[in-house]
């Protein structure tokens, strides 16, 4: 006697081990879809007449496999669920709620926006928690967004695409940028991290040491960004100015604006600053639209002598204090001045 276990989520797919069995006379358990019959001209139910040499089930408890199991029957079963799996299953229900659901089919990328923002603070926190349970939920919201994103764009008139078109850019990225580790080469750390940094490179060759550098994110990251970004590039770190390196908080300044402003205004110096390098490399002789020759590395040198010069700070005139009578009056000027620069330098 033989039992073939289906797969309880594709009792389609047959194991091929059964198909030489399926021939002849067989039963079946009654979770079994009605293809069963329609398919085998010899199949019955389990409970009628005689026991047939083979049972088709996908209830690894039924009773009637647990019988004939015990009984010494032959067990096939489908093969084990590959990892990955369960993606298949949420990208069909995503598929049914973009096109069943009233909320979901009126959202657009824009609509979606705080709610990505949301979860990825919320799975920050339970990444700083450790409680494992959270970290999975907070995952699976995440991965929502991934897909909800995905069924939004595959609808798009113009350049849609699909979840496996997203997935197929990722293992194009992972296969171009790792290599060595995906065939199996032992590398080092250090080899991996200088193999990944030059194929990215290669991939998308910067104009700018501050291109790609996402401005939508909070002010304090785009911050460290930037600023890690000047590092590579050799920027001597006291051109940074300190409204990039401090940070100033009161009731009355808007901290995160107050810092990604600077932030950009920075970066936009930078720019230019790098336009003008290329420029004074380039000569007067090479018309700029003719020279395709990529920066590269810049000097120290080249970035303070073409770093601009910080401008004066106005100095209002005051009228003249008469003379202080008493060198406390003298004393209290003084350390208004010591604290004026004091706050400047903060």
């Amino acid at each position: 006697m033989i039992v073939v276990l289906f797969d309880p989520r594709r009792p389609s797919l047959v194991p091929i081990e059964a198909i030489e069995h399926l021939g002849g006379e067989v039963q079946y358990t009654e979770e079994m879809p009605v293809a069963v019959p329609w398919s085998l001209s010899a199949a019955r139910p389990v409970h009628s007449g005689e026991d047939a040499p083979v049972l088709l089930s996908s209830d690894p408890d039924h009773p009637a496999v647990v019988a004939r199991l015990a009984a010494g029957a032959r067990l096939i079963s489908a093969p084990e669920t590959p990892r990955g799996d369960r993606l298949v299953d949420a990208v069909a229900m995503m598929d049914k709620l973009r096109t069943a659901g009233p909320w979901e089919s009126e959202q657009t990328h824009d609509s979606l926006r705080r709610f990505l923002l949301e979860e990825t603070y919320e799975l920050l926190d339970a990444v700083g928690s450790g409680n494992a349970e959270a970290l999975r939920e907070e995952l699976g919201d995440v991965l929502l967004q991934v897909l909800f994103h995905a069924r939004i764009a595959e609808d798009a008139s113009q350049f849609p695409f699909t979840i496996d078109d997203v997935a197929t850019t990722l293992m194009r990225k992972l296969g171009n940028r790792v290599p060595g580790v995906l065939a199996g080469q032992s590398i080092s750390l250090e080899e991996q991290l200088a193999q990944w940094e030059e194929r990215k490179a290669a991939e998308k060759p910067r104009k700018s040491v501050m291109d790609e550098v996402h401005t939508g994110q909070p002010a304090l990251a785009l911050a460290q960004k930037v600023i890690a970004r000047a590092g590579k590039a050799g920027l001597p770190a006291d051109l940074i100015p300190e409204t990039v390196t401090s940070i100033s908080v009161s009731a009355d300044v808007d901290a995160e604006s107050a810092l990604r402003s600077a932030v950009l205004e920075f970066v936009e110096t930078v720019r230019e600053v790098e336009r003008v390098i290329a420029a004074a490399r380039r000569g007067s002789g090479v018309p700029k639209e003719f020279d395709v020759a990529p920066l590269g590395e810049i000097s120290e040198d080249e970035w303070r002598e073409h770093w601009p010069a910080e401008e004066p700070k106005a100095v209002e005139d005051r009228p003249q204090d008469p003379a202080p009578e008493t060198g406390g009056e003298a004393d209290a000027t003084v350390d208004v001045v010591e604290e004026e620069a004091t706050a400047d330098e903060a």
